[in-house]
């Protein structure tokens, strides 16, 4: 299989696209809380512990990469000092039985065939400190959601894949999706998709076209596949992730299968979107940004605030500044910049940004019985 990428591009956004590209965008994107994300299922022969360390080490490679958001994380699996007993990192396991209507995957070339599935829990702090031990970032499990328009060319008929079509390569998206901890949508093609564009529209990527139907969604980012069986029955695919303002364009040539072609492209939209969302660790102790919070009346949307910015994987720690009668300012240790905290914040549906507050010093004209003004770097409310 061959990958190539043609590279990113400025594109014209419609007005709701650009502002989904802003720093604080509108409340309408669509982000997903991504659960499971260190937990995953193997096929094995039977239960013996030398088989078992086989796989918990292939499946640690598809959780770092997974968390990581990064194809590269797999190499530190493979790396037998680094990780000398991978079932160290492993918290949990059982062994269960396929299910009567789950495919069994085939077997290599002269293996025994698979008889049970390994689950997997892996130890989330763990993985992390491993990932960035290695320069490596930890995505959190808030993520941006991407629609996927997506034809399909194998010669005896072009499909467009909605979200009831029934065909495979809907499978295998959702198949691939999972295992890189990306949420995905695929439209409808109901009579408002139908309205607006067809299977043509998407095949010659009608940018405008492409843009004007996906705003009904609301996501994050929006990918385009273009996949076809050639003459010498290999599959090829062009792909086009439009996100943050930017296109990137690649193509995957001569996959032996379907399912590979997807795969690549799922696999770069992943990583394109980590390079975006999952932020490194810039800073040993890491960044103070002051955050500010209106909207908290009670105890109860206190700990709603404080517990949403404790789960943000960035945030190493958050302190209560100033209390008021209806907003809370709290100091947030961030493993990022302020920019990455916002990004952060921004993919969940708890605080909604307040534009045009932040830092805030006003001190004249001010009573003396009214609280100090702190210096405000971001200013957000609570979602009731």
């Amino acid at each position: 299989m061959k990958i190539r990428i043609n590279g990113t591009k400025n594109f014209t956004f419609t007005a709701i696209l650009l502002l989904i590209a802003t720093i604080l965008p509108i409340n309408g994107v669509v982000a997903e809380i991504v659960t499971h994300l260190y937990e995953i299922e193997m096929p094995v022969v039977a239960q013996s512990r030398d088989e078992r360390t086989l796989v918990v080490r292939e499946a640690l490679k598809e959780i770092l990469v997974r968390v990581s958001g990064r194809n590269s994380a797999e190499i530190l699996a493979e790396d037998e000092i680094l990780v000398a007993q991978p079932t160290r990192l492993v918290q949990q396991f059982r062994y269960r039985k396929f299910k009567s209507d789950e495919i069994i995957p085939a077997e290599l070339d002269g293996a025994e065939p698979y008889t049970q599935k390994l689950w997997l829990r892996f130890n989330s702090k763990a993985i992390k400190k491993l990932l960035r031990d290695q320069g490596l970032p930890v995505w959190g499990k808030t993520r941006p959601a991407t629609l996927v328009w997506l034809v399909v060319d194998d010669q005896k008929k072009r499909v467009l894949v909605g979200n009831s079509t029934p065909h495979i390569s809907r499978t295998h998206i959702a198949n691939e999706a999972v295992k890189r901890g990306l949420p995905f949508r695929l439209p409808l093609l109901d009579l408002a998709d139908q309205s607006k564009l067809q299977v043509t529209d998407v095949w010659g990527n009608f940018e405008d076209t492409i843009l004007a139907a996906s705003q009904r969604y609301q996501t994050e980012s929006i990918l385009v596949g273009r996949v076809y069986l050639s003459f010498n029955q290999s599959w090829n695919a062009r792909w086009s992730l439009y996100s943050g303002g930017q296109r990137q364009d690649w193509e995957i040539n001569n996959s032996e299968t379907l399912q590979s072609a997807l795969r690549a492209g799922l696999a770069n939209t992943a990583e394109s979107l980590s390079l975006r969302f999952a932020q490194l660790n810039t800073a040993l102790d890491g960044d103070v940004v002051s955050l500010k919070i209106k909207g908290i009346t009670d105890l109860k949307g206190y700990n709603k605030a404080s517990k949403y910015l404790k789960s943000l994987s960035l945030v190493s720690k958050i302190h209560t500044l100033q209390v008021n009668k209806s907003d809370v300012i709290f100091n947030v240790t961030s493993r990022s910049s302020r920019l990455g905290l916002a990004q952060a914040i921004s993919l969940g549906r708890v605080l909604v940004a307040e534009i045009g507050e932040a830092n805030s010093t006003e001190a004249s004209n001010k009573k003396e019985d009214e609280p100090k003004q702190l210096p405000i770097d971001l200013v957000y409310k609570l979602v009731p």
